[in-house]
């Protein structure tokens, strides 16, 4: 059985009971069965799953374009939330995106199932097995997803990673590894269909008029010139615990703005009164878009603007699928396996972190309601990283 990697120790003991339960149970038929063979095995439906947050969605995009790659013919689905069904609904790779809020990433205690979630999943799991679904991928590793969106549909062939275990419930089982980019797992759990060609980059796809109806809502915000180079500010995250100084945010964007840059502020609805609090009197071309965007449009101005900064949230990842400098401000969450995937991508951070970075969950050590790692992150720094990025692109 391979090890969980749950970083939390009475969950970890309470998967690993699991775990041992449904081997001693699947023991029998494991014994005498084989694995698929893929050249006989005849895929034709294939169920993608990532039910997490947006960013982690991104990250996942590279392994979405190798199995079609690999699977020309197939039919591909992808089961996610509704946020990452805007986002992908229209991507060409994908036939079909349904859309499912798991409680765990849209609820704010955790796994809080209602009666009316347990009804959605219930029907969720007779929806897919109508659509008799050969082979399921599920790329978080969760073991509740491999039971109930996997061995409950009748999928023949089921794929994961090592995360929670599930060497018992899995054909194929990549090991889930700390020390790589989520990007880098995410590709090592489809390993198991052969090499492929595909570059392993993160992809949203946009149409033109998308572009186009962005640039003209951008006139219509600040005027028609728009020579100046756009930079675009990414202070919210999912976890406040992410989250980096507002005083230092306002210093850099002063900053940009001395420099002939155009600020904007993005966040989601609930962020609004505080990025209208944030460029409050500070004088310059500094907008706030907050509230102000869907997932796409955000997208359609991240992929026309010049720079990018932020803490570790889902703006930095949607900038890694384009051509634009990125900025990450890192403190409580691991950069080594949650950096923007780009070669455009700058991170910064003091490596200070005295809290468990796996959970990035609280602070022991915050300093004015900041975590104390990220706090040591000067607007200095960040200020030093825009001119060495500028050096840098002037020289090339």
């Amino acid at each position: 059985m391979m090890k969980t990697q749950v970083h939390n120790k009475r969950k970890g003991v309470i998967l690993n009971i699991i775990n041992l339960t449904i081997k001693l149970i699947l023991l029998p038929g494991n014994l005498i069965s084989k694995k698929p063979d893929f050249k006989n095995l005849g895929i034709k439906k294939i169920l993608l799953i990532r039910l997490d947050h947006i960013g982690d969605v991104v990250m996942t995009s590279p392994a979405f374009q190798i199995v079609r790659e690999k699977f020309p013919e197939a039919e591909i689905f992808l089961l996610s939330d509704q946020v990452a069904k805007q986002l992908y609904e229209k991507d060409p790779i994908l036939n079909h995106v349904i859309p499912f809020n798991w409680p765990w990433v849209h609820q704010k205690k955790n796994n809080r199932f209602t009666f009316k979630i347990i009804q959605e999943i219930y029907h969720l799991i007779l929806y897919l097995r109508k659509l008799e679904i050969d082979t399921v991928i599920d790329f978080r590793g969760d073991i509740r997803f491999i039971i109930l969106f996997g061995v409950f549909i009748g999928a023949k062939l089921r794929v994961s990673n090592s995360r929670c275990g599930n060497s018992s419930l899995l054909h194929f089982i990549s090991n889930y590894d700390v020390s790589k980019h989520e990007v880098e797992r995410s590709v090592d759990v489809i390993r198991c269909f052969g090499s492929f060609n595909t570059p392993v980059k993160p992809k949203i796809f946009l149409e033109n008029d998308e572009i186009n109806l962005m640039n003209d809502k951008l006139e219509r915000t600040i005027g028609k010139n728009l020579k100046n180079k756009i930079a675009i500010i990414a202070p919210y995250s999912s976890k406040e615990i992410k989250s980096w100084p507002m005083d230092s945010f306002r210093q850099v964007i002063n900053y940009l703005i001395s420099n002939e840059f155009i600020v904007m502020v993005v966040g989601a609805a609930e962020d609004k009164p505080n990025a209208e609090l944030l460029i409050q009197n500070i004088p310059g071309p500094v907008f706030s878009f907050a509230g102000e965007t869907s997932i796409r449009e955000l997208s359609a101005l991240v992929s026309i603007s010049h720079l990018v900064i932020g803490v570790d949230t889902g703006v930095l990842h949607i900038a890694s699928c384009f051509k634009v400098k990125i900025i990450a401000i890192f403190g409580s969450t691991r950069s080594t396996e949650f950096r923007p995937y780009s070669d455009m991508a700058t991170v910064v951070e003091t490596n200070t972190c005295k809290c468990n970075q796996f959970l990035h969950n609280k602070c022991d050590y915050s300093v004015r309601g900041y975590a104390g790692c990220i706090s040591e992150v000067t607007h200095e720094m960040i200020i030093n990283s825009i001119v060495n990025t500028r050096y840098k692109s002037e020289s090339v």
